[in-house]
């Protein structure tokens, strides 16, 4: 299967999507669209056959266009995404699908309705460690999950919020829980199960910015794990850390900011005698399962893979619609300073929109 795909937009996450798909034969880069006509063309000359532009319209109305992959600022996501799956191409969007629990819903039935794939970016899930991580704990070797932490304690100062709709409700639509820590918050609930309520504690410590820039967050799952996620952009360096805790291991990630499933894990037996088999066991998984492919490589080739109809791990539009969820139930939590049950009512005033001055 031969791909025909459009980029939209062509700032450093087009840039790393754009490395990705140009190692995977199927797909064929036909566009590389940006309302900056100059730095869309910069980035058309890695693809010698492909064309800048800068309307998306040109886009939608080309037939030949199978799939669009949707590189832009977050406040464009819901309304582009909206239309292309309207007019019958599949989209992929990177993170965050909308703003608004309303709205990511409304994408999911778009999807449905017209019959066309919608799919989220959420390349940490294709991690080495992850993938054995969630092996582990299919072949019941880990037991019932106990605890788990997530930190994402990066560096953001004035220069990275010297773009205009950074660090800005209209622009963004939210701060580090939307924006630096949805991909950490995915993976507590790609391994962990849904999760079933939220407490937390939202501040704007760091950056003279409209948006909270730390938080302090704490979960439960549906299956009765407990959870912590600490956040903050004030930190002196870039770190993320998780820590799974189950009943028969203990698995903790290094400290690599933006690929934290990939990198030397500790996987510690709580029987001692059993450290030796667990070890075994994880060497030859690895061993026999991963190439050296990133996160971004191994998404696109489970798209490749869907479409074909064979047998992928993708990730499904409800999970984008999950992630906005989680995000909706946060913002409510530290609002109300109450904990928050999943999923969000329909009624509610935060599933329309989370801006402030809403219960």
């Amino acid at each position: 299967m031969i791909l025909k795909l459009a980029i939209l937009g062509s700032g450093g996450i087009a840039v790393q999507h754009l490395e990705s798909l140009k190692k995977i034969t199927n797909y064929k880069i036909k566009y590389i669209c940006d309302i900056n006509l100059k730095k869309a063309s910069k980035l058309s000359k890695q693809i010698p056959e492909s064309k800048a532009i800068d309307n998306f319209d040109f886009i939608l109305k080309d037939k030949e266009i199978d799939i669009v992959d949707i590189c832009l600022p977050p406040y464009m996501h819901f309304s582009t995404a909206l239309k292309f799956l309207k007019s019958g191409k599949h989209v992929i969007c990177e993170k965050p699908l909308s703003t608004s629990v309303k709205e990511a819903k409304e994408l999911v039935d778009c999807s449905n309705k017209n019959k066309v794939n919608l799919y989220p970016v959420f390349q940490y899930r294709y991690g080495k460690n992850i993938k054995t991580l969630k092996y582990l704990i299919n072949e019941n070797i880990t037991g019932i999950p106990i605890k788990a932490s997530s930190e994402v304690h990066w560096k953001r100062d004035k220069k990275y919020y010297n773009v205009s709709w950074r660090g800005t409700w209209k622009g963004e639509g939210g701060g580090v829980i939307l924006i630096h820590a949805i991909h950490s918050h995915d993976i507590l609930s790609f391994i962990l199960g849904d999760i079933e309520s939220v407490s937390a504690n939202l501040a704007t410590l760091v950056n003279d910015i409209e948006t909270e820039d730390s938080a302090s967050i704490i979960m439960s799952a549906k299956n009765g794990a407990l959870i912590s996620s600490s956040i903050t952009l004030g930190a002196a360096t870039n770190t993320s850390r998780f820590k799974f805790i189950f009943k028969n291991i203990t698995a903790e990630s290094g400290n690599n900011p933006y690929n934290p499933g990939e990198g030397d894990w500790t996987y510690i037996a709580r029987d001692n005698s059993k450290q030796n088999e667990l070890d075994k066991l994880i060497k030859d998984y690895q061993k026999n399962i991963f190439s050296n492919q990133d996160g971004f490589t191994n998404f696109f080739t489970e798209i490749i893979k869907h479409l074909e109809g064979k047998k992928s791990e993708i990730i499904e539009a409800n999970e984008g619609l999950k992630s906005i969820e989680l995000v909706a139930a946060i913002y409510k939590a530290a609002r109300s300073e109450k904990k928050v049950f999943l999923p969000i009512n329909k009624n509610s005033l935060i599933y329309d929109h989370w801006y402030p001055n809403q219960n």
